[in-house]
């Protein structure tokens, strides 16, 4: 009884450290040293659902694997900072505001993707949060990039792990099951970013329809 004991134990502690969190804090300003809020807090291309207060300031927790914090504010456009386990980041945009054309209007989506050209984020904009036809899609390198950042609640890191939202108990740990065009398929490797009609995303009872396999979500995607 006593190994048994010691043995959970175990596995519970292994469970806690694949889960561990980590946490950081910071703030936002202008060149002027003024508080920046509103500013939306990215994961790599994820969004947070964290935003500075009105004091600049924001705080939050993530998983690990993150590689870049990245800020985005509709007044001044986008920061990057490489993040190495700090517990404090601040931020401080030194240009000035954007001009009213180039920020994101009402209704717009923010969609941050990483060019391995140049090696930084950048931001688009659309009307939609759905991954359609879309002229910007021949920038991507791969599928995953495609993915990276252009559905909500869906995570992709930088080794092309994928992850829902949502779905976090211990036993729904591995990658979504993928659906190509109707069939199930191993690996989207294949798949050119160019040929990419659509992509939706299943979880809870929309994933049922495909039993256990649909316990870590599904990811459907229709090829042109």
């Amino acid at each position: 009884m006593k190994i048994s004991r010691v043995v959970l134990f175990m596995m519970f502690f292994f469970i806690g450290i694949g889960y561990s969190q980590n946490k950081l804090s910071g703030s936002v300003v202008n060149s002027n040293n003024k508080p920046v809020a509103n500013a939306k807090i990215y994961l790599d291309s994820i969004y947070s659902n964290v935003e500075t207060d009105r004091k600049g300031n924001f705080e939050l927790s993530f998983p690990q694997n993150v590689a870049t914090i990245n800020v985005y504010s509709n007044e001044y456009g986008l920061l990057s900072n490489k993040f190495s386990n700090e517990k404090v980041m601040n931020f401080m945009f030194l240009n000035s505001p954007l001009p009213s054309g180039e920020r994101i209007q009402k209704g717009g989506v923010l969609k941050m993707v990483y060019s391995k050209q140049t090696n930084e984020y950048k931001v688009n904009t659309a009307k939609g949060s759905s991954v359609e036809t879309d002229k910007n899609a021949v920038v991507y390198n791969t599928i995953y990039d495609l993915l990276r950042g252009r559905l909500p609640g869906v995570t992709v890191s930088r080794n092309n792990s994928i992850s829902i939202r949502g779905i976090s108990s211990v036993r729904n740990i591995s990658d979504p099951l993928f659906v190509v065009d109707g069939v199930i398929v191993s690996s989207i490797d294949f798949i050119s970013p160019n040929n990419v009609k659509k992509v939706s995303v299943l979880k809870g009872a929309e994933a049922s329809i495909y039993g256990s396999r649909g316990s870590s979500g599904v990811i459907v995607i229709k090829t042109k």
